[in-house]
């Protein structure tokens, strides 16, 4: 199949593609597509969870790469009906990164290239996991997604493995939210040694000011040894090229006496 012009239906997708170095190939993103600022100039689809499904069929895209939520969202049929090639990128995780930049390398025509980038993440991984398996102290971090309402990671996020497989315990991972009236309370009770704050994605406020100069914080451990940090969400949350930078990246927040930053 030769492929000329690729709808992506989803950011991570897009970071693939450009660094694969198809990003000429692409003729639409969606309006979450930002990275890297070439995204930006590309003919905007619609959003992540609403693309424009006319729109896209009038770019005549010969490939569209979507994600679950827009195969569940139909938007996969509705292309194929009109004989457009259009495939998912399944991941669960930014851990799936490898496997998803070998599937995309594979449908646009540049295995080799992404072979190479997909063992480069891999490894990369690979060496976190190494450092971390059998260590005995493992820090309990809490993960701030937002303010208002305040939302933390729980059991059923993404960012829970991640933090278990860069050496720390997720305290939210029990807790179950439907029955948790004062949730910032509960992150007190349960006294995260070491709190990660998100920026950017939908979140407007600067969480890691709130976390450091709310009074409630000031007396969990995390806060007492200046362990509160902030990561932006796009590295996590993106299961593409830069998804092992943020697990690098907590990593080193959760064990700086091990990963030492460049």
């Amino acid at each position: 199949m030769n492929i000329q012009k690729i709808v992506s239906l989803a950011p991570s997708n897009t970071e693939i593609i450009f660094a694969l170095g198809e990003g000429d190939k692409l003729t639409g993103v969606t309006e979450c597509c930002n990275y890297p600022p070439e995204a930006k100039l590309i003919d905007k689809i619609g959003g992540y969870s609403n693309p424009d499904i006319e729109k896209i069929i009038a770019l005549s895209p010969d490939l569209v790469l979507a994600t679950d939520i827009d195969l569940k969202k139909g938007a996969l049929s509705k292309l194929r009906a009109k004989n457009i090639a259009a495939y998912t990128v399944g991941t669960e995780t930014i851990l799936d990164a490898p496997r998803a930049i070998s599937f995309v390398g594979k449908l646009i025509g540049c295995q080799d290239k992404a072979a190479r980038l997909a063992e480069e993440t891999k490894e990369r991984i690979g060496k976190i996991c190494q450092k971390t398996k059998a260590l005995k102290q493992k820090p309990k971090v809490c993960y701030v997604c937002s303010h208002n309402p305040l939302c933390v990671a729980l059991k059923s996020c993404a960012i829970n493995k991640i933090i278990e497989i860069a050496g720390g315990v997720n305290i939210m991972q029990d807790i179950d939210r439907s029955n948790i009236s004062d949730l910032l309370e509960a992150i007190i009770k349960k006294n995260p040694q070491v709190i990660i704050t998100s920026k950017g994605h939908k979140e407007t406020t600067d969480l890691l000011s709130y976390v450091k100069n709310q009074a409630r914080f000031k007396c969990t451990d995390a806060c007492a040894n200046n362990r509160i940090y902030q990561l932006h969400a796009e590295l996590i949350c993106r299961p593409g090229p830069r998804a092992v930078q943020g697990l690098e990246t907590i990593a080193q927040f959760i064990h700086p006496e091990i990963f030492q930053q460049d």
